[in-house]
């Protein structure tokens, strides 16, 4: 998928761009990690950056990313942990600054960035929340993801979450896990993600124009795609709304998960404007199954 087709429906990716083990699927031979990203963006059109959640990127790095993609290719970088995660959002105004100058040569190319907080960040903590939106430089994009059960309540502590996001026209991150924990986790990777993973209800409601849905299943699409069919007629519902979504795959390993967003794309092929991507993916781990 060259991204210019998708602009007008919706944005495609996973959750890493980098990974060897995709030559032969989505890679073609003899690629290597110095073109990865060239080819990963030819064919998905947003990617989750969450290396800077660990660290910053040099500078040459982010010259590098900037160099190997197309002009409507999206990143949807995570906010550093010692923001969301140490500092909870407080006195971080320094980190901030350095994080978005760091990245700033990316310029259109950069998706929302996604504000990540842990299951510890509370309702009491809204106010944090709430100054710091208010803070943020409006010409960027942001979502937020939270994580504590309460803000998934229905009640007024979620309505509060929901209304300050509208209020700054922030979107909220759709996390969804249901098909993870669908079914016993049986490989080492899937215990790893039973363990790692989040599990919270599935609230799909969008705050601004470009909610993210961050879709977490295990390594057999047919029985994910009972999860992922809900989604698709979101989406069709989100776009007669001029609701454009980012939809990110992801797999215990996540080695099937180009494959995997290859066929949820191809669930959506009755939507207006919608394009073939631009590349056929074969996973070979999962024709071996057969």
């Amino acid at each position: 998928m060259s991204s210019t087709p998708q602009s007008s429906l919706y944005s495609l990716g996973l959750p890493m761009w980098s990974n060897r083990q995709w030559i032969g699927s989505l890679f073609p031979a003899g690629a290597n990690s110095k073109n990865f990203l060239q080819h990963y963006s030819s064919v998905f059109n947003s990617v989750e950056g969450n290396t800077t959640f660990y660290a910053l990127p040099t500078q040459s790095t982010v010259a590098s990313w900037k160099s190997q993609t197309q002009p409507d290719f999206r990143f949807c970088f995570k906010l550093p942990r010692k923001i969301t995660h140490e500092n909870y959002l407080r006195y971080c105004g320094v980190e901030l600054s350095e994080f978005l100058k760091r990245l700033e040569p990316l310029g259109d190319n950069l998706g929302a960035f996604m504000i990540q907080l842990p299951d510890s960040f509370a309702p009491e903590q809204l106010p944090d929340l709430q100054r710091f939106l208010k803070e943020l430089p409006s010409d960027y994009s942001f979502a937020v993801e939270v994580r504590h059960r309460d803000f998934f309540n229905r009640g007024d502590e979620e309505k509060t979450l929901n209304q300050t996001l509208h209020n700054f026209q922030v979107d909220r991150v759709c996390f969804d896990s249901r098909a993870l924990f669908s079914r016993p986790a049986i490989t080492e990777q899937e215990k790893d993600a039973h363990r790692k993973k989040p599990r919270l209800p599935v609230h799909a409601i969008p705050t601004a124009k470009h909610p993210i849905i961050r879709f977490v299943g295990g390594a057999d699409f047919h029985h994910n795609q009972q999860y992922l069919l809900p989604w698709v007629n979101k989406i069709a519902e989100w776009q007669q709304q001029g609701i454009q979504p980012t939809v990110f795959i992801h797999t215990p390993d996540n080695i099937g998960a180009p494959e995997q967003a290859a066929m949820f794309h191809q669930l959506l092929d009755g939507l207006p404007g919608w394009q073939p991507l631009a590349k056929t993916i074969k996973d070979e781990t999962q024709l071996a199954i057969f």
